[in-house]
């Protein structure tokens, strides 16, 4: 016996899972698994995906409404699922970019050029491009990260200066701030993690709305006539 308005494989499949702890989860992200500063917008988007769903269930079985208007209330806890995952969404991008952007700060505060080293900086730089061409440089690179100095180099540095590749040269800068910064990295580790979220939320807002309820039926219920 079909649970739910939606009789179709992909829709029940979606609905039971939405409807228990480890299927929102799985679907819009574990709370525990994430950043405190975006754990209670993660928790109340399962939360309105769990509660709208068993209304749906429930809906399937009211003996006071006709089939096209359970379809109709069934639109309407969509839309409302919709707009508390919409919500959760923005604030976890926001927190995201807060999370990426105070990182940043604190890395240029910390790694910042100053002038009574330039030298010292050209210096590194040669040596930096010199290993950068030999098959045990990167090796020998990340050793001398080691000494701040260095890591500021790599931090503040163009790629095309240190003859390094943009994406290694990128892979280093997240790794001078796990060594010299790991607030900051932390802080990076993070918002990548959130980052990756908001997909999710695409993918079960359209679940949602192809799975809570038939847009042709309750349409019908527009056709109604006023007596």
């Amino acid at each position: 016996m079909n649970t739910y308005l939606v009789e179709s494989p992909q829709a029940e499949s979606f609905m039971e899972l939405a409807s228990t702890n480890t299927g929102s989860a799985a679907f819009l992200g574990d709370p525990e698994q994430f950043e405190s500063g975006a754990g209670p917008d993660i928790a109340n988007a399962g939360i309105a995906l769990r509660q709208n769903v068993a209304k749906v269930a429930a809906l399937k079985n009211d003996p006071t409404r006709t089939e096209v208007q359970k379809h109709e209330a069934a639109a309407v806890l969509a839309e409302r699922t919709v707009q508390a995952l919409e919500k959760s969404k923005a604030s976890i991008e926001s927190r995201a970019n807060e999370l990426w952007n105070s990182a940043v700060t604190q890395s240029e505060l910390t790694f910042a050029p100053k002038s009574d080293r330039g030298t010292l900086d050209s210096e590194i730089r040669q040596y930096l491009r010199e290993q950068a061409g030999k098959p045990e440089g990167m090796m020998k690179i990340r050793e001398a990260m080691k000494d701040k100095n260095v890591a500021g180099v790599v931090w503040h540095s163009p790629s095309f200066l240190l003859d390094i590749n943009p994406a290694n040269h990128q892979k280093l800068k997240v790794e001078v701030l796990e060594q010299h910064l790991p607030d900051a990295y932390k802080k990076v580790v993070d918002s990548l993690a959130l980052r990756d979220l908001p997909a999710k939320y695409d993918k079960a807002i359209n679940s949602v709305r192809t799975s809570f309820y038939n847009p042709a039926l309750a349409a019908k219920a527009k056709l109604r006539v006023e007596v």
